[in-house]
């Protein structure tokens, strides 16, 4: 009790290191872990400022495999809170299987969780089941917060009719709030549908609702989502009016939108405006305002802002990486493209993810180098603390070399493509679905041209069969090639 004592003192104080040495000095002295102990480090995890802090503090779950969490619903729900806001995806999976296997009569606060975790895992069906269990098979009401919790998950998968219409369903029994609204104009921004998102906030305020930050940024990014600037630009100028005072988030939606319709330099306006106010540039900010710059070819402009990026204490991101690369492919100087990832593959505390191995693939293709784009395949499967290629690595090698017109190459990519994606398919573990070996436009660029040089019958009917083996949905259009 007196080391539990000791490690909440700290963590209360924020002293997680100090804390972390108290547990290991614990299994040194063979000192159990308890629920209490468990629960302090869950708060650590959640206070720690970065994500190795947050990891260490989450790796406690490791040392108690059979604790039963689901006995103790506080300890449960502040499990599952930690793993879900630091979204530990494969210890939240381990958490979650234990309470699928267990006889627990969740709470509705708990329910609530539990769709939040799910969602996560990208596994709606569940939170769907759950849902009715809660509300038909035991008939408890949710309250506020596991309505909202459930409108979020539709939204995080993308299934913004049925949020609608649990809202519609929900909404005179149980108390709205402005949280559900902006949670659904949300959705409506990411599906591009920005009339809808305004009928949605018309709902709110003539609900007598208060309008938030969230639910103003959502409508500015709706609107800037899809080139609209002028509405948004009226609603950051109504939203200053009401007082509600824009973030850096907000600043951003405006910033990508202006950069979307190829006005870079107003896009450099709202973002020096951004920063005499107070506020400090930030990745995602920043990266709009670079991928701007390239898409519409202002190198000299990107230049300038690469060499700021220092004085904003910005650091780059994966994304910046990539952007970075597309630019140096777009101005075919492909060595600093390939200097760029070697510099970052130098430093072992940065982890590349794939993004960043399939955009050197396509400024190589880009520049006409399908032999260099092989090799950056190849290296990339090599590349220590880095993604392996994926789905989308594999489409681009493949699709690329179709328009180099080697065939043959791009069908021994796709049939490397499909046993990976076995390979990964048998040794994954309850984190979420399995993801496509190729994406389908791919296949059909592929086997179009693979009939287009009569090879449809030669490298053709092998291929669908490998693709179906490896769960790929083959499009009408390969097999009418492959038996031509």
């Amino acid at each position: 009790a007196s080391y539990n004592c000791l490690m909440g003192s700290l963590v209360s104080a924020g002293h997680l290191a100090e804390a972390q040495e108290v547990l290991e000095q614990m299994e040194r002295k063979a000192v159990p872990v308890d629920h209490y102990t468990v629960s302090i480090m869950m708060k650590a995890a959640k206070r720690a400022r970065s994500p190795a802090d947050a990891a260490r503090a989450l790796a406690v779950l490791d040392r108690v495999p059979s604790m039963d969490f689901c006995g103790d619903e506080v300890l449960f729900n502040t499990v599952l809170d930690a793993c879900t806001q630091r979204q530990d995806l494969e210890r939240l999976a381990r958490v979650l299987k234990t309470f699928n296997s267990s006889t627990a009569r969740p709470s509705v606060s708990t329910y609530g969780l539990l769709f939040k975790a799910f969602s996560l895992l990208k596994r709606i069906a569940r939170c769907e089941y759950l849902w009715v269990e809660m509300v038909e098979t035991r008939g408890m009401k949710p309250n506020s917060v596991a309505l909202c919790c459930m409108l979020d998950a539709f939204i995080c998968a993308r299934q913004v009719e049925k949020a609608v219409a649990l809202f519609r369903e929900w909404k005179t029994k149980v108390t709205v709030n402005t949280v559900m609204y902006s949670t659904l104009v949300k959705g409506f921004a990411a599906a591009g549908e920005a009339d809808r998102a305004m009928e949605m906030f018309d709902e709110l305020r003539a609900d007598g609702l208060p309008m938030n930050l969230v639910t103003y940024t959502s409508l500015i990014d709706a609107h800037a989502r899809l080139g609209k600037m002028e509405p948004a630009k009226r609603l950051f100028e109504l939203m200053e009016k009401e007082g509600c005072e824009p973030n850096v988030i907000t600043f951003s939606a405006l910033v990508k939108g202006y950069c979307t319709v190829g006005d870079v330099d107003e896009a450099f306006s709202v973002f020096f405006s951004m920063l005499s106010r107070g506020l400090a540039a930030d990745t995602v900010i920043f990266n709009s305002l670079l991928d701007g710059c390239v898409r519409h070819s202002r190198f000299k402009l990107a230049d300038e802002l690469l060499a700021e990026m220092g004085r904003w204490d910005v650091q780059p991101s994966n994304f910046t990486l990539s952007i970075i690369i597309k630019m140096w492919g777009k101005r075919q100087q492909l060595d600093k493209a390939f200097e760029v990832v070697r510099a970052s593959l130098e430093d072992e505390r940065r982890f590349l993810d794939s993004q960043v191995g399939t955009s050197l693939i396509s400024a190589c293709l880009f520049n006409s180098r399908p032999d260099r784009a092989l090799e950056v395949l190849a290296d990339m499967k090599a590349w220590r603390n880095s993604g392996r290629p994926n789905e989308v690595t594999y489409g681009t090698l493949i699709s690329g070399l179709v328009r180099c017109g080697d065939c043959r190459r791009a069908v021994a990519i796709a049939h490397e493509a499909c046993e990976a994606a076995s390979a990964t398919r048998r040794s994954s573990s309850a984190t979420g679905a399995a993801r496509a070996a190729l994406p389908e436009d791919c296949v059909k660029q592929l086997f179009a041209a693979l009939r287009r040089q009569g090879l449809a019958e030669e490298l053709g009917t092998t291929l669908v069969g490998r693709l179906r083996a490896a769960r790929v949905r083959v499009p009408p259009c390969a097999t009418v090639a492959a038996a031509s």
